[in-house]
C-alpha cells in the first residue's frame, strides 16, 4: 500500500510532524561567520533526494555533478534581485553546498496555514513567474551542466525549478515567498514548469486524494484559470498536453534511476510514487476536456 503522501513527485516524502516547525532556507544577509556557524549538526525533515541538515546558520545538502550549475543559478538570482530562492553560500569541508537557513512555514504532512486558498495559489504563479523572467540571461547562456529528468526538454528559453509544489515552498503568513530544492532545475520551456505547478499548487488531484491531503475539493477548472491569469501565460491552448507529457516524465524518471540503482529513488518507488502518479495521469486524463473548457 502506497503510504500517505503530501502531493509530491520527486519531492520529500515528509514523515507525521507538526507544520511550521521545519526550517526552511533562504538568507539575505551579506556576510557570513564561519565560525559562528560550526555546531551539531540537525538532520532536517524532507531531503527525501538529496540529505538535508543544519549546522548553525546554515543548511548543508551533499552535491552532485550538476550542482556547480545551479550554484552560479541561485547566485546569478541574487544578483539580479530575485528573492524566492536560496543564497548559496559556498562548499565546506566535507564538500556539502552550503545555505543560507532560516525560519519558514512548510509542508511536514499536509499544507501550511492558508496554502489551499485562491490568495497563495496566485502567489504562486507569480513567484514562478517572476524566477523566469529573472533567467532569461543566464539560460541562454548555461545551456550544459545541470541534471536532467528522463526525457525532459534539454533546452528552453528560462531555467525552469522542474520540481515545484507546496513541498518545496517557503510561505509567509499564508502566501509563498521562496521556491527550495533545486537539484532538478534546467533550462526548459516556461510552460515546462508551468503545468507542473498546476499539478501541485491547484491540485490535479481526486477528490479522494485531495481531501486526505487536506484539500478542499473545489472544481478545478477556474483553478487553473486563475493560475495561468497570474502568471500571464497567454499561449495556454496546448498546457494541458504539456501536463499530460511532464506527469509520465516524472514517472519515467523515477523508475529509470530506480532500476539503475540509485538509492533515492529506489526509495521512492518502493514508497509508491508511480501508483501515486499513475492515479494522477488518470484522473488528468478523464478531466481534459472538463479543463480544457477554462483555457479560452
Amino acid at each position: 500500500m502506497a503510504s500517505p503522501r503530501n502531493g509530491v513527485g520527486i519531492g520529500p516524502q515528509l514523515p507525521p510532524s507538526r507544520v511550521g516547525e521545519v526550517a526552511a532556507w533562504i538568507d539575505r544577509s551579506e556576510e557570513v561567520d564561519g565560525d559562528h556557524l560550526l555546531g551539531d549538526e540537525q538532520r532536517l525533515a524532507g531531503g527525501t533526494v538529496t540529505p538535508v541538515v543544519r549546522v548553525g546558520g546554515t543548511v548543508r545538502r551533499t552535491t552532485g555533478h550538476w550542482s556547480p550549475r545551479v550554484h552560479e543559478l541561485l547566485t546569478h538570482l541574487a544578483h539580479v534581485g530575485f528573492d524566492g530562492a536560496p543564497r548559496f553560500l559556498g562548499v565546506d569541508e566535507h564538500g556539502r553546498e552550503m545555505l543560507g537557513f532560516v525560519e519558514g512555514e512548510v509542508t511536514v504532512d499536509g499544507p501550511p496555514r492558508g496554502v489551499y486558498t485562491d490568495a497563495a495559489l496566485t502567489a504562486a504563479a507569480r513567484l514562478l513567474r517572476g524566477l523566469h523572467d529573472a533567467t532569461t540571461e543566464f539560460a541562454a547562456a548555461h545551456p550544459l551542466g545541470w541534471r536532467f529528468q528522463v526525457g525532459a526538454p534539454t533546452t528552453g528559453p528560462v531555467i525552469c525549478h522542474n520540481d515545484l509544489g507546496p513541498y518545496n515552498t517557503v510561505y509567509r503568513s499564508g502566501r509563498p515567498a521562496a521556491f527550495i530544492d533545486w537539484d532538478f532545475a534546467a533550462p526548459a520551456p516556461r510552460e515546462w514548469d508551468v503545468a507542473y505547478a498546476l499539478w501541485r499548487f491547484v491540485p490535479l488531484y481526486d477528490d479522494v486524494t485531495a481531501a486526505r491531503l487536506g484539500w478542499p475539493t473545489a472544481p478545478r477548472g477556474p483553478r487553473i484559470a486563475r493560475f495561468l491569469d497570474a502568471y500571464g501565460l497567454d499561449d495556454r491552448a496546448d498546457i494541458l498536453a504539456v501536463l499530460h507529457r511532464r506527469q509520465q516524465v516524472i514517472r519515467d524518471t523515477i523508475q529509470t534511476w530506480a532500476e539503475e540503482g540509485d538509492p533515492a529513488f529506489v526509495g521512492l518507488r518502493r514508497e509508491g510514487r508511480l501508483a501515486e502518479i499513475d492515479d494522477d495521469i488518470t484522473y488528468a486524463r478523464r478531466k481534459h476536456r472538463e479543463w480544457k473548457a477554462f483555457l479560452t
